[in-house]
């Protein structure tokens, strides 16, 4: 959803909400957004690490998604950075290239 959202659909055609996103992030992982936000790294990966293998290589690409929607909605290159550091190791892990997370990895 998250995906999709932050693609290439003007207006909102898909009709996603703030709400939808909330719900997403709440069902993932068990909190609200500004608190899943505010976790520092530690507790990423204390998060993504109760995950079996498969499903953590999803939340990588989940978090990246969730990093850079947050840093198109703000502007903070914090976000980006973030967004770009698990974008990579979503790449890495799952020996997948995607030419979309690859051009939001080279934005500055």
């Amino acid at each position: 959803m998250l995906n999709k959202q932050i693609g290439s659909f003007p207006d909102n055609v898909l009709g996603i909400t703030e709400a939808d996103i909330d719900q997403q992030i709440y069902t993932a992982t068990g909190l609200s957004v500004s608190d899943f936000l505010a976790l520092d790294d530690h507790d990423l990966e204390t998060t993504i690490s109760g995950y079996d293998q498969q499903s953590s290589v999803l939340m990588l690409e989940f978090l990246g998604n969730l990093f850079y929607y947050q840093y198109q909605v703000s502007g903070d290159k914090t976000f980006l950075t973030r967004a770009q550091a698990f974008y990579t190791r979503f790449q890495q892990e799952s020996g997948t290239f995607s030419m979309v997370y690859f051009q939001r990895m080279q934005q500055a």
